[in-house]
């Protein structure tokens, strides 16, 4: 098997990540490089492991996705059965009787947000917080959540119960907002006309090329529709202005990967926990808008690389890549216990 080369890429969250703290960037793109492996120093694994931590509020975003997905499913395979049992109504009145009556029996039974919550999400977060409280991610990190409010508790004042119960209503908010509002106007949506999208759990995530760096670009559910790309990310949390920025990315992807210009790109962020939408079509203006973030985070990020060269891609030492200057920054970060020496230094 060929050696895993450690290659330059960006994307819109390594930018904030830089952005925030570049020893961050540093920390999850470099120092836990071969961190897998059982042999490796200690540093790399320790990075390795802290890279693979998530906290409430992206455990929260994922659960409610993967719900939305179910539902999503479970509504083309109704309407599936359902065009089925109309064709084979056409062929003879027997065929007719038998699918009227069972399109009766399915018939005002719309998936509903507590079936969403109880099949999907429930037992998603349940099963991660179980992981990380009992410390499987010891075994193995990759396999196995580990949540940084486990992690470090003294940093977290939020009582357990408080906790999980903000979290279990905001996904049921999130998921009864997207049935109602969203869902219908996906539902038509046949899997034909889906754009496929790499997600990291099946190995390399969505990415595409721009200018010879590998730009990683992951919407959560995109379509053909009307001669247009349809482009969906959903959002548990509240608005940011790097939203916006998101989507321009998600924009390019489409136009270099799929060959579409910027007025058959439509895009739409979907504020669930308040039942939001904000739609576009893109613009010449808008591609030309994420080009430039791109080389611009690019060429930063390139003067922490020896010679600033990214084809090399070798960083220049960890003192190098300055740390946030914001503790309360530091103490939500994952690698917090790898900068704690120095922050205390400090």
């Amino acid at each position: 098997m060929a050696e895993l080369i450690n290659t330059f890429s960006w994307s819109i969250s390594a930018r904030a990540d830089f952005e925030e703290c570049p020893r961050r960037r540093y920390l999850a793109k470099y120092a836990m490089w071969g961190g897998w492996k059982a042999d490796a120093p200690n540093l790399a694994r320790t990075a390795y492991r802290l890279g693979k931590m998530e906290n409430r509020f992206t455990l929260q975003g994922n659960a409610v996705e993967r719900a939305i997905m179910w539902a999503l499913r479970q509504t083309q395979a109704e309407q599936s059965a359902q065009a089925e049992h109309s064709a084979q109504a056409e062929h003879s009145a027997q065929a007719e009787h038998s699918a009227q009556a069972e399109h009766s029996a399915q018939a005002g039974k719309p998936v509903t947000a507590a079936q969403a919550y109880e099949t999907v999400a429930k037992p998603y977060l349940n099963q991660c917080w179980n992981e990380s409280k009992k410390k499987l991610w010891q075994a193995n990190p990759k396999k196995h959540c580990c949540l940084h409010e486990h992690y470090y508790p003294a940093h977290h004042h939020t009582p357990e119960a408080d906790m999980t119960a903000r979290m279990i209503e905001q996904i049921k908010r999130c998921l009864a907002n997207f049935l109602e509002q969203v869902l219908p106007r996906l539902g038509s949506v046949r899997p034909e006309q889906e754009v496929s999208i790499a997600h990291a759990d099946g190995g390399d995530p969505e990415s595409f090329l721009f200018e010879s760096v590998k730009v990683y670009a992951i919407p959560d559910y995109a379509y053909r529709a009307e001669d247009l790309l349809h482009i969906h990310d959903w959002k548990a949390g509240s608005e940011k202005p790097a939203h916006r920025d998101q989507m321009t990315i998600y924009g390019l992807w489409a136009h270099i990967k799929h060959a579409l210009p910027p007025e058959r790109i439509q895009v739409h962020l979907e504020y669930l926990s308040k039942g939001a939408t904000q739609s576009m079509v893109l613009t010449n203006h808008d591609l030309e808008h994420a080009r430039g973030l791109i080389r611009e985070s690019v060429a930063t990020m390139a003067e922490y690389l020896v010679a600033g060269d990214i084809r090399r891609n070798q960083p220049l030492p960890q003192e190098d890549w300055e740390q946030s200057a914001d503790l309360d920054t530091c103490r939500q970060c994952r690698f917090y216990e790898l900068c704690k020496s120095e922050l205390e230094l400090a």
